[in-house]
């Protein structure tokens, strides 16, 4: 491992980034770049190498499966867990240490997003017994001081070409697809979560600060870039919770806010939340949520092709 290890503020935690392979800590870098650096002690410390190979995975039969791309085995003896990933890698989280150790082959750091759910495996049980809860979205704010919107979906909803548009109308990110959830006396907070943006080709044709990025427009590959690269002062640190949006891409012409009950947004965002292996976190993890559909407005976004009208319409839906 390094002997220089990177730390840095989430939250109100310090995490130590540790890591061996050049490849590996220019990633970690780019991955944790708008954070603040800190000198205060390690909340938290994630450690990963490169392998050649994934480690094989524990010989007990898996506690929980998510079809052939993940496997978790607990430990109830030690509060130990592995996260095993049989393409690329593998994740032992020492819960009561704060500790996570992994080992990830070359190919973790060129397919898109393992090496962010490696990441996010690495931390979120961690954050979770701090009382920080992961959700998988996209969040923004108008301006510091606002409240802001989660931006939640599945794959090909359009929550990266939503999110995106409101950064080009000069919105403040919070995080790309992992904020942080907190309860507060007021609510529900988000506090930012690092990552670096990645959209598609096309998506990048739509924006004119993201074209010069679009440097294989044949392909179907994701590219990875900086948001503060590109966007000036694009970081906020933390915003109240202000509405909730589950986009879905239609043939129309104009977008659309259809308002939905508490029991539907729930249901919504349930698999964009739970990690049903954690079964101790459970039940706080749902009253965040419960805390989170009674606070804010939930709505379904019926997107249209345009998107310069996005930032009015999510505007509007936090002031309604």
């Amino acid at each position: 491992m390094t002997t220089n290890p990177l730390r840095w503020q989430l939250a109100d935690l310090s995490i130590e980034s540790r890591w061996s392979g050049a490849a590996l800590g220019e990633r970690w870098a780019a991955t944790v770049a708008a954070c603040p650096p800190t000198s205060a002690p390690a909340n938290l410390t994630v450690a990963l190498e490169l392998a050649a190979a994934v480690p094989p995975a524990p010989a007990a039969p898996p506690d929980f499966t998510q079809g052939d791309l993940l496997a978790y085995y607990l430990d109830p003896a030690s509060g130990e867990v592995v996260a095993h990933f049989p393409r690329y890698g593998q994740v032992r989280l020492d819960l009561s240490a704060g500790y996570s150790e992994g080992q990830l082959t070359e190919a973790a750091l060129a397919t898109y997003g393992v090496f962010e759910d490696l990441l996010a495996i690495s931390l979120s049980p961690h954050l979770r017994r701090r009382g920080l809860f992961l959700l998988h979205a996209f969040a923004a704010c108008p301006a510091p001081g606002w409240p802001a919107v989660l931006i939640a979906g599945d794959i090909g909803a359009g929550k990266t070409t939503t999110g995106l548009g409101l950064l080009h109308a000069g919105w403040k990110l919070l995080s790309n697809d992992s904020p942080i959830l907190q309860a507060d006396a007021a609510g529900v907070r988000v506090r930012r979560y690092p990552g670096l943006l990645s959209a598609y080709p096309d998506t990048l044709e739509r924006y004119s600060e993201l074209r010069a990025l679009n440097t294989a427009p044949a392909t179907r590959q994701k590219v990875l870039f900086a948001a503060e690269a590109v966007y000036r002062d694009v970081w906020a640190e933390q915003a109240p919770a202000g509405a909730l949006v589950f986009p879905q891409i239609e043939a129309r012409d104009a977008h659309a806010l259809e308002r939905l009950a508490p029991p539907e947004a729930l249901r919504l965002i349930l698999p964009h939340a739970i990690e049903q292996w954690d079964k101790p976190l459970i039940a706080g993890h749902l009253a965040l949520l419960n805390k989170l559909i009674q606070a804010v407005p939930a709505y379904r976004l019926r997107l249209a092709p345009d998107t310069d009208s996005l930032p009015s319409v999510l505007a509007g839906a936090l002031n309604r």
